[in-house]
């Protein structure tokens, strides 16, 4: 594994993803500032998901096929441009538009991100995906941070710090990537040497289950900021700070669950976060103290971050020669359900409730979740009980 690039495009991968994770903690911004409710919030998180998500099958056919690392260095630029220019505009339209710039860029960089993390892992990929998804992680993390930082400093013109951010990142990825492209005449898909056939049923039953984290995810991640300053009554400051907590929890869950992955098999760790993931959901909603709610952030965090990248790389070894299109599916088209379930909880939390019952209604999604994983396998060659049967 040449750990240089994998730390390099780990970075980079940060360094989009801090876009997405400023989104959730900007929103009570942006809602104050244009008097946003639920719903209409949770529109602008539809239109980064959706956008982030829906291509990214496409550029992740256009992966395998020609290697195109110049998408890595746009996607970095154009995500950190959108959310950059939604502190300066003044509708809700162009505000919208500018998330589907940052959604695209999004899509740009995740397929030939995760790719070329494949590729240059050499046989280590669950190891190489792990640090691959850390740096998006990270960047879900820092995004919280950033905007509350740069808010307080500059006031909603604060976010251009992201744009600047990303231009610094993009010429960073450009310098270190576009060198290093295939001999002529070589496709992505010679380069990488893929081995293996494509197992679409199982690929298929993972999608399912991603949907369902996705939607647990995003639906958690939006409405967490607000949850806080509405139901709680905390500053917003306060609210971006418990989101980061989230998050920096997820972040150390990811690399354990990678190495747990490693040791134990993809497809267990999956379930196992399940087991972990659904008490604390039908717990969190019912509760009336801010503490124990941040406390039950922790292990909803450990149930959804610790198997992203065991169902990342479990889903390039289901599709094998086509580990950009499993990229761009288990990374984007996967991801979209819940950019898409997110304005509906925004609507059951308007007419029906508030935050807490919309909160309730994730409770089903985790079950068809957890059982959708009962019939997820790991290959062969790699599940670790099955090698030990053989020894």
């Amino acid at each position: 594994m040449d750990i240089r690039k994998v730390l390099v495009i780990s970075l980079g991968h940060l360094s989009c993803d801090i876009n997405g994770g400023a989104l959730p903690t900007l929103l009570p911004y942006l809602a104050a500032m244009h008097n946003f409710d639920y719903q209409t919030a949770g529109g602008l998180m539809f239109a980064y998901s959706v956008a982030s998500s829906i291509v990214q099958p496409v550029f992740g056919l256009l992966s395998d096929k020609v290697r195109t690392p110049i998408f890595a260095p746009l996607g970095v630029l154009l995500a950190g441009l959108g959310i950059g220019l939604c502190g300066l505009l003044d509708s809700y339209a162009a505000i919208f538009a500018a998330l589907v710039l940052s959604g695209i860029g999004g899509a740009l960089f995740h397929p030939e991100g995760a790719r070329y993390a494949n590729r240059v892992s050499a046989g280590r990929q669950g190891t190489g995906l792990s640090i691959f998804s850390v740096g998006g992680n990270s960047g879900f993390v820092a995004g919280p941070l950033l905007v509350t930082g740069a808010t307080y400093l500059f006031g909603l013109r604060g976010t251009l710090a992201f744009a600047l951010l990303a231009l610094v990142m993009s010429i960073l990825l450009f310098r270190l990537l576009v060198g290093n492209t295939p001999p002529a005449g070589q496709s992505a898909t010679q380069a990488d040497a893929v081995q293996g056939n494509n197992d679409w049923r199982a690929f298929g039953i993972l999608t399912l289950v991603i949907m369902s984290r996705s939607i647990l995810f995003l639906g958690l991640n939006s409405y967490i900021p607000l949850y806080w300053t509405d139901v709680f009554n905390v500053s917003k400051a306060d609210a971006g700070l418990i989101l980061t907590f989230f998050c920096g929890v997820g972040v150390t869950s990811n690399v354990l669950g990678g190495m747990l992955a490693d040791r134990a098999g993809y497809s267990r760790v999956i379930r196992l976060a399940y087991l972990v993931c659904l008490p604390a959901l039908l717990l969190f909603p019912r509760t009336g103290s801010p503490w124990l709610a941040a406390l039950l952030l922790a292990p909803l965090a450990v149930g959804l971050f610790a198997p992203f990248s065991a169902m990342v790389v479990l889903g390039q070894k289901y599709l094998a020669r086509n580990v950009g299109l499993a990229s761009g599916v288990t990374l984007g088209l996967a991801l979209s359900v819940g950019g898409i379930a997110t304005p509906v909880l925004g609507y059951v939390a308007d007419h029906y409730g508030g935050l807490p019952t919309a909160m309730l209604c994730l409770a089903p999604v985790a079950i068809v979740g957890g059982l959708a994983s009962c019939f997820l396998r790991d290959p062969a060659q790699d599940d670790p009980a099955a090698q030990r049967r053989v020894a």
